[in-house]
């Protein structure tokens, strides 16, 4: 059997986040957990041993890509066992250009869209 992988989805879209754990509801290896204060992206991620998060940047708020970035190199440091993926805008170039720098130097793991499919998030989770 198995250990069960857990991954916190660090995100404003509510919706999103209920849409992602509805679809993984009855995969035994994969524990989702929604936290939308990203303040608490460390504790949530410590507190229940994550190996992955999923982090949104935010578009119209103090959460933009910045901070993101920001955030993904505090967790690096303190939660260096966590594989970080951002999800970002594919239509704001200084924020694409930004987290594939930031992939490239290795501050995160991976990135993808917001028009990425539900169903592209699930394989990616999975495979975290």
């Amino acid at each position: 059997m198995k250990r069960v992988r857990t991954a916190v989805l660090i995100m404003r879209r509510a919706s999103l986040a209920q849409g992602l754990m509805t679809k993984l509801a009855a995969d035994p290896e994969l524990q989702l957990i929604y936290e939308p204060d990203y303040a608490n992206a460390d504790v949530a991620i410590r507190s229940r041993m994550a190996q992955a998060a999923l982090l949104e940047v935010s578009e119209g708020d103090e959460c933009d890509v910045d901070y993101c970035l920001g955030l993904c190199g505090w967790l690096r440091e303190v939660t260096p066992q966590c594989k970080l993926t951002l999800m970002c805008p594919e239509n704001n170039e200084e924020a694409v250009a930004k987290v594939i720098k930031a992939k490239r130097e290795h501050l995160i793991d991976d990135f993808v869209f917001y028009d990425v499919s539900m169903d592209y998030l699930v394989t990616i989770l999975r495979a975290l």
